[in-house]
């Protein structure tokens, strides 16, 4: 009995043999994907504590709730919250106290339906046109939602996370129907 299939047979069982290195290779990269064992598993009970779980209740004490608790996850929630202020964007990059004030006044009369609620993100989105009222003026538009963004905590502390680039970011907006000074600030809360 020959084999005549015109190809050497240690090639035939090359294949083979890589196809079962394969499967090794699988199996070791999942089972180290496993989690570890608790290094300290909680203790088993003993009889005094099962002794006093099990005892007669006090009527000193208030019986606590015994009804499941369902938690949802925490995390942003994905429904956000836009609002939006029209200012001079040259006086509040210059840092204008007047501009402050109003940036101030505006922040606060729009973030009175969300009271009690803080945010824990939010995107500034700035417009600034060009002098010539056409085209949006990027640089000038991130300026200005930057100064949106840094001024906001001053604002309104308790409603609005300390400034950090990370948490409070401007960036600039260029619809073509969005007035110049115009700041639409995008309000992320946490899920409740």
């Amino acid at each position: 009995m020959s084999r005549d299939s015109g190809r050497p047979g240690g090639t035939y069982l090359a294949g083979w043999l890589f196809a079962d290195l394969l499967l090794v290779i699988v199996l070791v990269v999942l089972g180290s994907e496993m989690p570890a064992a608790d290094p300290h598993p909680d203790p088993a009970p003993t009889a005094t504590a099962t002794a006093t779980a099990t005892a007669t209740p006090d009527p000193s004490h208030s019986p606590s709730p015994t009804g499941s608790v369902t938690s949802r996850p925490g995390g942003l929630d994905p429904v956000t919250v836009s609002i939006g202020i029209r200012l001079d964007p040259g006086a509040l990059i210059a840092g204008s106290p007047s501009e402050t004030a109003e940036l101030t006044r505006q922040v606060t009369q729009e973030i009175k339906r969300y009271e009690g609620r803080t945010a824990a993100f939010v995107m500034v989105f700035g417009t600034v046109r060009t002098s010539t009222g056409g085209s949006v003026d990027t640089g000038r538009s991130d300026d200005y939602a930057t100064a949106v963004a840094r001024q906001l905590p001053q604002a309104a502390p308790r409603f609005f996370p300390p400034y950090s680039e990370k948490i409070i970011r401007g960036y600039h907006d260029s619809g073509s129907s969005i007035a110049s000074g115009t700041a639409r600030i995008e309000l992320f809360f946490l899920l409740s």
